[in-house]
Formats: C-alpha cells, structure tokens, sequence
C-alpha cells in the first residue's frame, strides 16, 4: 500500500541545541494553550520552555521539582501539567535523591509549581511513572504510565 500524500507544508523550525534558556536538548513534550503558545518540556536540561507562535522563545523556567519533565499539558485556566517519569531513586540516569515520580502542576506564567499528583508507584526504582498526561475540561487529569501498560485517572478532591 502507498504511503499517503503529506497534508502539511513545513513552515520552519525553531530553538537552538543546548541547556538554557530557549535552547533545546531533549525535547520530549509539546502543549499549545489557548493563544497559540507552545511550550516544550526539556528532559535533557529540566527546562520547560514557553515560545509564542512564531518561534520566538517568550519564557523558560526550571524548578528542582521538575528534574525529568516528559510530557506537558496546559490547560483553559492557564495550568501546566508536566510529568516526571524518571525521578526517584537512581536507576542509572542520574536522578535526583528525594524527587518523587509523579505530575506537576504549576503556573503557566512562571512555572511555579502549586500540585503533585504522586505517582502510585513513585519511590519503586525500576517503575517508570506517567509519561503522557491530558487534562479533560472539568480538571480531571490522565496519565499514561507505559512499563504498567495503563491509563490513571486523577480527580479533584
């Protein structure tokens, strides 16, 4: 069977290789909130970076409770959820003593963090916790966990 034909033009790329502010390393999430601004979650520097939809970079932030960002959401409120699939004890990928696995959820004007979901799992070394997340518009939260093979459901207290 044929592959089928692109429905896209690329229009560019933007972000430079490295470890600061607006600069790239690992890229693993991307969100766009409701004004067309996209954020990107950096695991290789614990960046998570703010570009306005032109590609100009417009905010990066990194908290120490954001060691391993993996995939990020943003919500209608102005909320970022970013999980951390990858703290906890060191499992060789130099993780950080005393961060738990779990997801994030902070300011998406300056990245405080104000939550945690903890991971069911969070401080069993060779468990990986959620690696996608999703936020529905009442506020509930879903995490991918991939080594579990499931989908966990967070709702507000």
């Amino acid at each position: 069977m044929p592959e089928p034909a692109s429905l896209f033009v690329p229009l560019g790329e933007w972000g430079e290789q490295g470890d600061g502010p607006g600069r790239l390393n690992q890229p693993t999430g991307i969100a766009l909130d409701s004004n067309g601004f996209v954020y990107i979650s950096d695991a290789g520097s614990g960046f998570i970076h703010k570009f306005d939809p032109f590609g100009s970079p417009r905010l990066s932030f990194q908290d120490p409770l954001l060691e391993r960002p993996s995939a990020i959401a943003v919500d209608h409120g102005g909320a970022i959820y970013v999980t951390d699939s990858e703290s906890g004890p060191d499992t060789g990928a130099h993780e950080l003593p005393g961060i738990k696995k779990g997801i994030r959820i902070g300011s998406a004007k300056d990245g405080t963090v104000t939550g945690f979901i903890e991971d069911m799992e969070s401080t069993v070394a060779d468990h990986s916790g959620a690696e996608g997340v999703g936020v529905d518009a009442q506020g509930n939260v879903y995490g991918g966990v991939v080594r579990r093979r499931m989908l966990e459901r967070h709702v507000r207290k």
